[in-house]
């Protein structure tokens, strides 16, 4: 391998054309990692405080990828689930019209028709001030579940590739549904302790996990709501108002350990991993037929490259990959057994710095160089 030098300087431009404020890369090719590396800092307000190696980050919507994908698809090699069952077999209000069509695979390609996002937590957020105690609350988590439910579609299933936080949401509950436990109860059990991982996790009615207690936390919003910055508890407000625990955002963790459950993937791609080979292979691929629209570039839970697309120029086709809002990235190419996970505090103290979106192809193509092309 080249020397990694000139990954670094890229991480460091990060720093000094302020994409971020800290964060750590961890690359992993051949069988091992090569490079993971801590830059900047966790947090800026009110505190400066230094990123380390093992800082802990609100992953975001990798949560889709990692924990709910992860988990239907052990579902499905279960056979307790189909990809083509509707959604009424699990759970009520899509027994009419066109909602009586759309089926587990449309919420994991993202075309269910379901609106991109709602702000489900101002309803929470409004009876919060009137019941002690229902923000973050089981009721206020069924209450989320029962307006997602309820939303009307804005295109026919299978029609339009709208990525949607909202149908994976559903995903989540069906989840629930079907192992008659919670979301996080469920990972931890067949998914994170699979992968050895002791520092992931989501932070359940803000009761922070042994492996949460003292540690760091990258910072993300200074948030007008919530009045603070927002560190240690997840960012995304309709998470947050059902108690932080969500199919599509939720799940904390590290650059490591991210890459051991990333490891669960690739481990599996090659027939080795705790995931059926041929289910994995079907999810990180892009998806054809009456699944998905034709210009869509989704897999089950997974995204692969698109033009333009964030992993660069240089990831082959059979590369998959998903980012998170809070400025968290892993892209998987299975031809070069190469796995990059970027993640950073983009949104601290900010959201409004969208940098990032020209950093990471520009990133992801200087890994390729100096890692693959060597």
């Amino acid at each position: 391998m080249k020397t990694p030098e000139p990954i670094t300087q890229k991480m460091e431009e990060g720093l000094s054309t302020k994409v971020f404020p800290g964060g750590v890369l961890l690359v992993h090719h051949r069988g091992k990692i090569v490079y993971h590396k801590a830059f900047g800092h966790a947090s800026l307000l009110p505190h400066k405080k230094k990123m380390k190696r093992n800082t802990l980050f609100d992953l975001a919507s990798l949560t889709k990828p990692l924990a709910t994908s992860a988990a239907l698809l052990l579902l499905l090699q279960e056979n307790q689930v189909s990809l083509d069952d509707p959604l009424s077999r699990f759970i009520s209000g899509f027994t009419r019209g066109l909602k009586r069509e759309i089926t587990l695979s449309h919420l994991l390609t993202h075309s269910s028709g379901l609106p991109d996002w709602k702000p489900y937590f101002q309803t929470i957020a409004k009876r919060a001030t009137k019941e002690q105690g229902f923000l973050g609350s089981p009721e206020a988590k069924a209450t989320v579940y029962a307006l997602a439910r309820k939303e009307s579609l804005i295109s026919a299933p299978g029609e339009v590739s709208r990525y949607s936080d909202i149908g994976f949401m559903l995903l989540g509950e069906i989840i629930e549904k079907v192992e008659g436990t919670a979301l996080h109860r469920i990972c931890s059990r067949k998914l994170f302790t699979k992968a050895h991982c002791k520092e992931t996790f989501f932070i359940n009615r803000g009761r922070r996990p042994k492996a949460a207690r003292g540690r760091d936390f990258a910072s993300t919003e200074d948030s007008v709501w919530r009045k603070k910055v927002v560190s240690g508890i997840v960012h995304d407000d309709n998470t947050y108002a059902m108690g932080g625990v969500s199919g599509h955002a939720g799940l904390f963790s590290t650059a490591k350990e991210v890459y051991q459950l990333v490891r669960l993937w690739l481990d599996s791609l090659k027939g080795e991993g705790i995931f059926d080979p041929a289910l994995t292979s079907d999810f990180a691929t892009r998806q054809r037929g009456n699944r998905v629209p034709a210009e869509s570039s989704r897999g089950l839970g997974w995204d692969t490259p698109s033009i333009p697309s964030s992993s660069g120029h240089y990831f082959s086709k059979l590369s998959f990959g998903h980012l998170g809002f809070t400025g968290t990235s892993v892209w998987i190419d299975p031809k070069q057994d190469l796995a990059v996970i970027l993640l950073t505090n983009r949104i601290h103290p900010d959201t409004a710095n969208e940098k990032i979106r020209a950093f990471r192809p520009a990133l992801h193509n200087i890994i390729f160089k100096e890692i693959v092309h060597e």
